[in-house]
C-alpha cells in the first residue's frame, strides 16, 4: 500500500556499486518533460498499446496534519470530471478510446495510471491534461467522491488482511506520516473542505513535481512533442517541499507489543510484524534485501516458508519483505493461520527472527538468495506496465536511472560480509510492532496461557480506525 525524492544528480553508490546518475538504463530514455517535469519512455512495439503513469512526487505522506487522506481524495475528485466533462462524460470519453485511467495513492507518490490503444494516444493525453490542468472540482462531485472513499474504507473491514495492514502501519510508524492509511481516516475526511482539496491538488500537481512515464508502442521524440502540446498550461511552479515529518526517522520501537484487533467470529488469524529499516537509496538496501529474502522471501527454502509452513504446517502463508521508500521504510512480515495455531506460530516466527538477527547468513546461503532475488525481480517486472511502475518508484525514491537494468549486477556484486553487516545494523528482532486480527475473547486467553504478559497486549475494536 506502497510505492516511492528527486533523482540523485551526483554519483550514487548502492550496494557498493557506483553508478553515474545521468545515464539511463538501455531499456528506457529519461529526459526533461513539460513545465519542469521528468519524462521516462520505454519503447516496445510488440503490441499496439501504450501504458501510462503520471506521478506526483507527493503521496499520502504529504497530507496535512489532521487531514489524512486529503491527497487521495483530491486526486480522485480531479479524476471525476474535467475539461468541461462530468464524471460520466469523462468515463465515456475514455471508453471510446479503449482506455482506462485510475488513481493510486502511496506514501511517496500519487499516480494516474492507465493504458490506451497506441493510435488513440494523443486523444488520451488530452484527457489526462484536462484532469491535471482543468479539473472541474464541482461541490456535488466532491461530496460524492468523499462518500465513496468513506465507503471503501468501511468495505476494507470485510477483508481481514487489508484490515490488519491498516492497523499495523499505524502500530509500526506511530505518528510518522507513513503510519496513516493512504485513503485517510473518517474524521479527517469529514473535516476536509472542497477548497482545501482543490488547493492541495493544484499545489502538488505542478510540472516540477511530476513524472510522465510511458511504455509500449511509441516513438520517444514524437511522444515528447505530443506531450508538450497536450500539457500547455501545466503550471511550472516550484515543487512543494517534501514533508519534513516524512524524512525524519520513525521513533524506534522498544520490545514486543501485540496490537490485537478484535473482530468477532474469527476462525483464522492475520498477523503482521516488523520494524523500521532503511531508505531505498541507502547503500544497505540491496544487502538487506538479500538477507530478508533468505529469511522471508517467497522461495520455499526461505526460513519462514521452510520452518513455519512446509515443515510444521503452522501457516497458510508466510513472508517478509523490505519496503522501497523515499524515507525509512519497514521490514514487514505477514503470516496467516488458524486461530488454534496462531500463538505457537507467532512464538516460532519471533524465535526464528531473533536467530536470524544474531547469526546472519553463511556464504552459501547468500549466494543462493542472490540468485533467487535477481530472478524473482526479473520475473515480477516481465510485464511492461510493471517495469514502468518500478521505474517511477526508483525515480521517486532517489535510485539511479539505470537501477532496474543493473539490479541483478548490483545484487551479484554484494558480498556476504555486506549482507551480514546490513542484518546486524538494521534487523531489530527484539523490538517489533506486532498486529493480529482475531477474536479477542479467544486470542487474548491463548496469549496469556502462553505466558504473554497481559500488559503487553493492546485490544482495539476492528471498526475503530
Amino acid at each position: 500500500m506502497s510505492g516511492l525524492g528527486a533523482l540523485l544528480s551526483a554519483a550514487v553508490v548502492t550496494a557498493g556499486v557506483a553508478s553515474p546518475a545521468p545515464s539511463p538504463g538501455p531499456g528506457a530514455v529519461r529526459r526533461p518533460g513539460p513545465a519542469g517535469s521528468i519524462l521516462i519512455v520505454e519503447e516496445d512495439r510488440s503490441v499496439p498499446i501504450v501504458h501510462v503513469v503520471v506521478a506526483s512526487r507527493s503521496g499520502s505522506a504529504s497530507d496535512p496534519r489532521h487531514r489524512e487522506g486529503l491527497t487521495n481524495l483530491a486526486a480522485e475528485w480531479a479524476r471525476h470530471g474535467a475539461g468541461g466533462r462530468s464524471r460520466a462524460q469523462l468515463d465515456e470519453a475514455l471508453d471510446a478510446l479503449g482506455a482506462r485511467l485510475d488513481v493510486r495513492t502511496e506514501p511517496d507518490s500519487t499516480r494516474f495510471e492507465g493504458e490506451v490503444l497506441a493510435r488513440n494516444l494523443d486523444a488520451f493525453l488530452a484527457l489526462i491534461a484536462d484532469v491535471l490542468i482543468r479539473p472541474a472540482f464541482t461541490p456535488a462531485e466532491f461530496t460524492k467522491t468523499r462518500e465513496e472513499v468513506l465507503g471503501q474504507i468501511d468495505e476494507q473491514r470485510n477483508d481481514d488482511r487489508m484490515l490488519c495492514a491498516r492497523f499495523f502501519m499505524r502500530n509500526l510508524f506511530g505518528d510518522h506520516p507513513y503510519g496513516h492509511p493512504a485513503d485517510g481516516v473518517k474524521p479527517a475526511l469529514e473535516a476536509a473542505t472542497a477548497g482545501e482539496a482543490a488547493a492541495h491538488f493544484r499545489r502538488h500537481f505542478v510540472g516540477h513535481n511530476l513524472i510522465f512515464a510511458f511504455s509500449g508502442d511509441v516513438q520517444t521524440d514524437a511522444l515528447a512533442a505530443a506531450l508538450g502540446k497536450a500539457m500547455r498550461g501545466l503550471s511550472d511552479a516550484p515543487a512543494p517541499p517534501v514533508n519534513p515529518l516524512e524524512m525524519r526517522a520513525p521513533v524506534p520501537l522498544t520490545g514486543w507489543r501485540i496490537q490485537l484487533v478484535d473482530k468477532p467470529d474469527r476462525q483464522q488469524s492475520q498477523l503482521m510484524f516488523g520494524h523500521p529499516a532503511v531508505r531505498a537509496a541507502d547503500p544497505d538496501f540491496i544487502p538487506l534485501s538479500i538477507g530478508l529474502s533468505a529469511f522471508g522471501g517467497r522461495a520455499m527454502s526461505s526460513t519462514l516458508m521452510d520452518e513455519v509452513r512446509r515443515k510444521r504446517g503452522l501457516a497458510y502463508g508466510a513472508y517478509l519483505m523490505l519496503e522501497e521508500r523515499r524515507a525509512t521504510g519497514g521490514a514487514i512480515g505477514w503470516v496467516f493461520s488458524g486461530t488454534d495455531k496462531t500463538v505457537g506460530m507467532m512464538k516460532l516466527v519471533l524465535k526464528l527472527y531473533v536467530n536470524f538477527m544474531e547469526k546472519g547468513l553463511d556464504a552459501q546461503q547468500v549466494a543462493f538468495f542472490q540468485k533467487f532475488l535477481a530472478g524473482s525481480h526479473a520475473a515480477e517486472l516481465d510485464a511492461p506496465e510493471h517495469r514502468l511502475g518500478e521505474r517511477v518508484t526508483n525515480e521517486i525514491t532517489g535510485l539511479p536511472p539505470d537501477f532496474l537494468e543493473t539490479f541483478a549486477a548490483r545484487v551479484a556484486a554484494t558480498t556476504p560480509d555486506e549482507v551480514n553487516a546490513a542484518i546486524k545494523r538494521h534487523v531489530h528482532a527484539r523490538d517489533l510492532a506486532i498486529t493480529m486480527v482475531a477474536t479477542a475473547a479467544t486470542m487474548k486467553k491463548l496469549l496469556i496461557d502462553a505466558k504473554v504478559q497481559e500488559s503487553a497486549i493492546d485490544v482495539v475494536p476492528y471498526d475503530s480506525y
